[in-house]
């Protein structure tokens, strides 16, 4: 019988792999917020995004995880708050960013100990 420490580990996706899923979460998260009222209500689009890192990180590596919290604060920071795509770099977004690399990591840690999963292409 094995014990708790030999549980099933969740397999992970390369960080490129994570990096491109957390762009990809980030713009849906980004868009969905806006549509619920995020560009006058920043803590909806901070929700969403948050949510965006944390699923991503979950399931991919480090790299991926953080790549993906830095492409998720520059949707928030540029299109949520900015609005138009201009970069805001005012106190709240700078802590934004250290809480959504917070999550990226704590999301990572979770669910640590993970395999790496690679696509084969086979002829």
């Amino acid at each position: 019988m094995r014990g708790a420490k030999d549980m099933t580990r969740w397999p992970r996706i390369p960080g490129s792999l994570g990096s491109a899923a957390g762009f990809a979460a980030g713009i849906m998260a980004s868009l969905i917020a806006s549509l619920a009222g995020a560009t006058t209500h920043h803590e909806i689009g901070l929700f969403a995004l948050a949510l965006a890192v944390a699923a991503v990180s979950a399931i991919t590596t480090v790299i991926g995880a953080l790549a993906t919290c830095v492409q998720c604060w520059l949707l928030y920071a540029g299109f949520i708050v900015g609005r138009s795509g201009s970069l805001v770099l005012d106190e709240a977004s700078v802590e934004t960013a250290g809480l959504f690399t917070i999550i990226a990591l704590a999301a990572t840690g979770l669910a640590s100990g993970g395999t790496t999963v690679f696509a084969r292409l086979s002829r």
